[in-house]
This record gives C-alpha cells, sequence and structure tokens, in this order.
C-alpha cells in the first residue's frame, strides 16, 4: 500500500508533517470528492469512468503530497 506526505502550518505557523495511507485518503476524502464529482458529471458518468485511484490522485494534487518510498 502506498503512503503519502503532506506538510502544513499548525495555528502557529509551526510545520506538520503527515503520512497518510490510500486507505486513509479514501476513508477522509471518497464521500466529499465522490459528491463533488457526482453534481460536476452526473452519478451515471462516476460510476462508469472514475475510480477509488483517480480520488487518490486528485487528493494527492490538492495536498501538493508526495509518494513516501
Amino acid at each position: 500500500m502506498r503512503r503519502w506526505k503532506i506538510a502544513y502550518p499548525d495555528e502557529y505557523d509551526n510545520p506538520v508533517i503527515e503520512i497518510l495511507t490510500d486507505d486513509d485518503i479514501i476513508a477522509q476524502y471518497w464521500n466529499y470528492w465522490y459528491d463533488r464529482m457526482c453534481k460536476k458529471f452526473g452519478k451515471e458518468v462516476v460510476d462508469s469512468n472514475y475510480t477509488k485511484e483517480d480520488c487518490i490522485y486528485d487528493w494527492t494534487v490538492v495536498h501538493w503530497a508526495w509518494e513516501v518510498k
């Protein structure tokens, strides 16, 4: 399973580093992502053309994540 690292500032501007797995991303982001994709393209299009891998890819782009080897 892949792991992804993200970095962001906390409320005091201190750096925070998180490492999440593909499963963590799906658990946290899938419902939001799927809902937004259905609103944009329609449920039928999303169900037939998009996968959880697409969700993970979008999450990595939005969060500027990089894969941890």
